[in-house]
């Protein structure tokens, strides 16, 4: 049996190898990440929290209770993708940040203890 784990031919860093790796600061306007941002990403998450809370019987009848409910199960619909679009396209700077994070604390745990 093959196995297909993209972990099944690569090797690991190790936590020397992490502590050496070197990176440049990405330049990025905090300004941009506001409370505009955090109110809109909030606001989508308390959304995607309230139907998610609901079964399907329970979101069916609270999309039925609206004037045009096609209407507006299609525009929560596109909010959220649009959103997860939207997310998807800063994936990329997170996982940048965790695996510094992982450089900065193998340094870390390399530092004598006083």
């Amino acid at each position: 049996m093959a196995d297909d784990s993209p972990f099944s031919s690569e090797q690991l860093a190790t936590p020397e190898q992490w502590a050496a790796m070197t990176f440049q600061p990405v330049l990025i306007d905090p300004t941009r990440f506001g409370p505009e941002w955090e109110q809109a990403r909030g606001s989508v998450a308390r959304a995607a929290i309230a139907l998610l809370r609901m079964d399907d019987q329970a979101l069916t009848r609270h999309f039925m209770a609206q004037p045009e409910p096609l209407l507006e199960a299609m525009d929560v619909h596109t909010a959220l993708q649009d959103e997860l679009d939207y997310l998807k396209t800063h994936l990329e700077a997170i996982e940048t940040a965790a695996t510094r994070m992982l450089c900065v604390a193998s340094r870390c745990v390399a530092r004598p203890q006083s």
